[in-house]
């Protein structure tokens, strides 16, 4: 009967990567600051907004008021212009309201790009 053979590994040949714990503690509270920051971005744009739209819908409830409170029916001239303005004022509540939001996603994606970039180089930095 033939002893099966065993093979020895040379433990102190094996080398570990080093791993800098500070580093990625470092590189992890620069990504919650990045959420952050994109999340104030958010929030500033969505309040931004509602403020607009609130201020909107108060005009036009007051517009309405006044309407309703005339004795005297409007002329058909002064009607058309005051739908007219309305439109007008409406689309610029809707377009500022898209240029903000567009606005805070651009910052939103540049900041993630930039974090990105930077999660990146430091990865390539702790696998030198």
């Amino acid at each position: 009967m033939t002893k099966p053979a065993t093979t020895t590994l040379p433990l102190a040949e094996l080398k570990f990567p080093k791993l800098d714990i500070d580093a990625l503690f470092a590189a992890q509270k620069a990504n919650l600051a990045v959420v952050q920051e994109a999340q104030n971005v958010l929030i500033e744009a969505a309040q931004a907004i509602a403020r607009a739209q609130y201020d909107w819908t108060m005009d036009m409830v007051a517009n309405g008021e006044s309407a309703l409170r005339s004795k005297q029916p409007g002329k058909p001239e002064a009607f058309v212009a005051d739908m007219q303005s309305t439109a007008e004022r409406t689309m610029a509540v809707a377009k500022q309201s898209v240029d903000l939001a567009t606005a805070a996603q651009q910052r939103v994606a540049e900041l993630v790009a930039q974090r990105a970039a930077a999660n990146l180089d430091e990865l390539k930095s702790l696998a030198a």
